[in-house]
């Protein structure tokens, strides 16, 4: 199904869904939903390697009914959603929903108080800035950026920081990878 933002889809089983092609000036950024019976899926890049089809990267490996998002990458044109059960959990589908987001829809950093829980994406328009963050709950996590010209990201933290400044080098979006409550803002020059 499609809409007029975009690109939708959804389904009950593993699935290679294709992505249409976007503006190339911009990241394309995929939003992931598990369903109530099963809520656990990995979502990999599907490459051609040498006129084969090969697994690429690991995208997103989502647990929980929460929306995941996240960068697809440059060049990939196709995503394969497969479910994965663990002990205890026999369910064998669930339903599932795929979404390009324009990336005006991500919530854009601010000197206001940004909060939010686990793993998420958001932008940042505007020049070089410093972050103020702080997981409040869990064992702490990681930032991540990307500029809207760049193909690759790069920390801008260690592995499960807890507190601290980050600085933002340009315009382009931010991934938060961990677990548990964090917040975090823009500080104000000459602070």
């Amino acid at each position: 199904m499609t809409d007029n933002a975009g690109f939708a889809v959804g389904g009950w089983r593993n699935r290679v869904v294709e992505i249409p092609a976007r503006d190339a000036g911009k990241p394309t950024v995929l939003e992931f939903r598990g369903g109530w019976f099963t809520s656990q899926y990995r979502l990999e890049v599907l490459e051609t390697v040498q006129g084969q089809e090969a697994v690429g990267p690991c995208l997103a490996t989502a647990m929980g009914l929460g929306p995941e998002r996240f960068v697809l990458p440059v060049g990939c044109d196709r995503v394969r959603v497969r479910r994965f059960t663990t002990s205890g959990n026999s369910i064998a589908h669930g339903p599932w929903h795929l979404r390009d987001v324009p990336i005006e829809e991500l919530t854009q950093l601010s000197e206001d108080v940004v909060k939010g829980k686990h793993s998420s994406l958001l932008c940042h328009v505007g020049p070089k800035a410093n972050l103020r963050f702080e997981w409040e709950s869990g064992e702490g996590g990681a930032l991540f950026f990307r500029s809207f010209t760049d193909k690759e990201e790069r920390p801008l933290t260690r592995h499960r920081a807890l507190r601290g400044i980050a600085a933002v080098p340009s315009e382009g979006l931010l991934r938060i990878q961990g677990y548990g409550r964090w917040r975090l803002h823009l500080i104000p020059d000459g602070s």
